[in-house]
């Protein structure tokens, strides 16, 4: 009779094989798919672990992101304790935060060092880009602005503060000059309103990777916030009127929009663009404007924080932001700002929280931050398994190289023909070899693989640097990549050999 205790270990172990199989890559991050060594002991797997950043000691904005986490089986650790996996900072770290320098090849961090470069309000608006409305620092720009003000009598402004977000329209001589770290920007006077109400659009953006790029932004909806009180008659003394504050008039509060959400389902922006619709107006001629905006931007800031990573020994960095802009009554988008910690907090409109949770779910999968768990095995069930199995000081082995399973060199290669024509596997001096396998350098591969892995986890996102490639037949790479950086247009140019394989890595 074979005793029950060993009955029980068999099975145990059999079934925590089975877990451990599909679960390991969810555990570490690895670089080219290494493993140290093939014997593993059950003592050396933990759940991944989570440490916060923040300068408010209450955390009511990051409620939904220690949620959606904890969903992902990972763990809260105390900052201080070292050691975490992912470091969620809602405020800029790197000033106060010198060992994020030197954080492990396991580690990742939601901020790339130098991201105020898009995020300071006066950097941003001030770079001359056609879809900012004109800006002006002061006091530099002073004699600038009233020149323009002087050539555009009609014209309204604004002068905005990076440290406040208090803003009111006024007229050129009622400007502050003398006021340090502020500019005045033109106000555009005529808004798209739905119902008579000015609002603005929140897009929310993850960048993966810089130099090479690596932009996404989420398209499961839009954040959509409506001003309090109708447009007109336009009054700058209420601030309600063009200001969109915390509580602003959500979708579903809106008349006409109130019956495409709540009747029928729809999402903010779905709602939205049916009554654009209604107006007898196409709403997919805003969407390319905004795609084309936010890799303008994100472009146009890299190599300024590319200046700010190279004191970084690994660069384990994301950044999720979300892109304010508006629209005019002509349908043409302006940007407004981006924001480095958007705010996530469902505090005042409980409804928001899907829109929040799915946009984190979207994101931690593009970034690797992938869901912890076996299918049809219960947490309990697998915690107690890895009792039993600690108590029997069993060992296991591991299956080398798991991440293969997702990526391996075969999902990497493009170009063959090119690569034989050119025989790269013997000499790599010529560009036209710069793609093909044997001449990848070590950080190249991992670029690619990463790059890789970004497309099969996407869930809502959609990429839009390297840009999407609507039409392969008329797409003009050489044109396309003519002023890239070189990594840029490297890595444009593996997204366009993908594509001319397998059109579903077109977008």
């Amino acid at each position: 009779t074979i005793p029950l205790r060993s009955v029980m270990l068999f099975l145990a172990a059999t079934v925590l094989t089975a877990i451990l199989v599909e679960i390991l890559p969810h555990y570490r991050r690895y670089s080219n798919g290494q493993i140290a060594n093939n014997k593993t002991e059950i003592s050396d797997f933990r759940r991944p672990t989570y440490a916060i950043y923040s300068q408010d000691p209450i955390e009511d904005h990051l409620v939904h992101v220690v949620q959606v986490l904890h969903k992902f089986g990972y763990e809260r650790v105390q900052f201080e304790q070292g050691g975490w996996d992912l470091l969620w900072a809602h405020d800029y770290p790197f000033r106060v935060l010198p060992n994020l320098k030197h954080i492990a090849a396991n580690q990742l961090v939601n901020h790339f060092p130098g991201c105020g470069y898009l995020t300071n309000k006066v950097d941003l608006c001030t770079t001359r880009l056609p879809f900012l409305p004109h800006a002006f620092r002061l006091p530099q720009q002073r004699d600038e602005f009233l020149e323009y003000a002087t050539a555009h009598p009609e014209a309204l402004f604004v002068q905005k503060h990076n440290e406040h977000r208090h803003i009111k329209v006024r007229p050129p001589n009622e400007i502050a000059f003398n006021s340090n770290d502020s500019f005045v920007q033109e106000f555009i006077q005529k808004p798209f309103l739905v119902d008579g109400h000015k609002f603005d659009i929140g897009i929310y953006v993850v960048i993966t990777s810089i130099n090479p790029l690596r932009a996404y932004i989420y398209t499961g909806d839009v954040l959509f916030r409506y001003c309090p009180v109708k447009y007109y008659p336009f009054d700058a003394d209420n601030l309600d009127k063009y200001v969109v504050g915390d509580n602003y008039l959500p979708t579903w509060e809106v008349p006409s929009l109130g019956k495409y959400y709540n009747s029928y389902g729809g999402s903010m922006r779905a709602a939205f663009e049916a009554y654009v619709r209604d107006q007898s107006m196409d709403p997919s001629k805003i969407w390319p404007q905004v795609e084309h905006i936010i890799r303008s931007t994100l472009l146009a800031k890299e190599q300024d924080i590319v200046g700010s990573l190279r004191t970084y020994k690994t660069h384990n960095f994301f950044d999720l932001l979300r892109f304010d802009l508006f629209i005019d009554e002509n349908l043409k988008v302006y940007l407004m700002e981006a924001n480095m910690s958007p705010n996530l907090s469902s505090a005042h409109f409980k409804p928001n929280s899907l829109l929040y949770e799915q946009v984190l779910y979207s994101v931690f999968n593009l970034v690797g931050i992938l869901p912890v768990s076996a299918s049809g095995v219960s947490r309990n069930m697998y915690v107690n398994i890895i009792k039993i199995i600690k108590a029997s000081h069993l060992a296991f082995t591991i299956f080398p190289r798991p991440s293969e399973m997702v990526t391996a060199d075969k999902n990497l290669v493009t170009g063959l023909n090119k690569c034989g024509q050119y025989n790269c596997d013997k000499s790599c001096n010529r560009d036209e070899c710069d793609l093909c396998l044997p001449c990848l350098s070590g950080t190249q591969y991992d670029w690619l693989k990463r790059a890789h892995e970004e497309h099969l986890h996407r869930v809502d996102m959609k990429r839009i640097f390297p840009k999407p490639i609507l039409n392969f037949n008329a797409f003009d790479i050489d044109n396309e990549t003519r002023n890239m950086t070189k990594r840029n247009e490297w890595m444009t140019r593996w997204f366009y050999n993908k594509c001319e394989y397998d059109r579903t890595w077109c977008t």
